[in-house]
């Protein structure tokens, strides 16, 4: 597999999960925010990725959340966007399920009041 993108972003996550008691504005604001920092920085480069490709989303900060559950969720509009920037054309929220794309989630401990994420894509060669 080739590496062919490399990002850190200082982009702060959370699990979606556990924001029960958040009003909804906050968190649509949140994921807006989100969507638009990894949309913008995807467009200044304009990476090519071609499928299939596997995705790695590193999440960094000062705890961790659980893998099995908070963590994919603390992505999920991140994925969307990069499944959307990948995958062009489907409905909003659609191309993250495509089997082409693999997403592997992974955290990093980060130092005091460090919140970012990386963000990898690796494709086969010779696609």
């Amino acid at each position: 597999m080739i590496r062919t993108i490399d990002w850190y972003l200082p982009i702060r996550t959370v699990s979606e999960a556990n924001r029960g008691s958040e009003h909804w504005t906050k968190v649509r604001l949140r994921k807006k925010k989100q969507s638009q920092w990894v949309w913008a920085h995807w467009k200044s480069v304009n990476p090519t990725v071609s499928l299939p490709c596997k995705v790695v989303l590193t999440r960094i900060a000062p705890r961790s959340l659980d893998k099995q559950e908070n963590l994919p969720m603390a992505f999920k509009a991140i994925t969307d966007t990069i499944a959307d920037l990948i995958i062009p054309g489907k409905a909003r929220g659609q191309a993250d399920s495509d089997e082409r794309i693999e997403w592997l989630f992974k955290q990093e401990k980060g130092k005091p009041k460090e919140y970012a994420i990386r963000i990898e894509i690796f494709i086969e060669p010779n696609q």
